[in-house]
């Protein structure tokens, strides 16, 4: 579908995992709302082909590695349809063969994972906390009991 990058703009918005404690890997999502016609779309992020999600709010993307192999960076974004995906694949397995221009094309920033917050877990402050309450009822307890 030739002119489809004119035909229906691309309202692209994306989330990625920031939060290094909350999370073993890191996401990128790309959710995007779009007024195309009913077709299969795919991405490649990172070389890597994805298929797209219809959602009841848009389409959807999602990529999910470990967190070194998705560092810091700015990531593009591909949008293929179904012939534009397959000449892709072609340009992948034989680099003679011309790479084909995506549909539409995006940026998403990931700024990399890092430990947020505060310097010690909250579950060694809610157990020394648990500790201290314990600590100071059985002390009053021992006081009446005398």
């Amino acid at each position: 579908s030739s002119g489809i990058n004119a035909e229906w703009p691309l309202r692209p918005g994306s989330y990625t995992t920031t939060n290094l404690p909350l999370a073993t890997e890191t996401a990128i999502l790309v959710e995007f709302s779009a007024d195309c016609p009913d077709s299969k779309l795919s991405v490649v992020i990172g070389g890597e082909v994805l298929p797209v999600y219809a959602t009841n709010d848009g389409h959807m993307v999602t990529l999910v590695k470990e967190h070194s192999a998705l560092p810091a960076s700015s990531y593009s974004v591909d949008f293929y349809d179904e012939a534009g995906i397959a000449a892709y694949k072609n340009h992948v397995k034989d680099s003679d063969v011309a790479a084909p221009t995506p549909v539409h094309s995006a940026s998403v920033n990931h700024p990399g994972v890092s430990k947020e917050g505060l310097p010690i877990q909250t579950e060694f402050i809610v157990m020394v906390a648990s500790l201290l309450v314990w600590w100071g009822a059985n002390s009053i307890k021992a006081k009446i009991s005398e």
